[in-house]
């Protein structure tokens, strides 16, 4: 299992690639493999920064559920 730590690490490294395959695309003139690097590259930075922003909700939902009073509502 992936932390968030470590999936935010990929996805500064995938930017990073994202931004040299723009660049490169500039200088080039877009080439057919610029465009298709530049796509793929930042399709994958969206879908990791989904599961950036959807562990960070899980971890503050946990952290929540777990303040919260263990009540015995409705026991016997």
């Amino acid at each position: 299992m992936i932390n968030k730590s470590r999936l935010t690490v990929l996805l500064v490294r995938t930017s990073l690639f994202f931004v040299a395959a723009v660049v490169l695309g500039f200088i080039y003139g877009w080439p057919t493999f610029a465009i298709i690097a530049a796509a793929l590259t930042g399709g994958a930075a969206l879908v990791q920064l989904g599961g950036v922003l959807w562990l960070r909700r899980a971890e503050q939902n946990a952290s929540e559920f777990a303040k919260e009073p263990v009540k015995p509502d409705g026991f016997l």
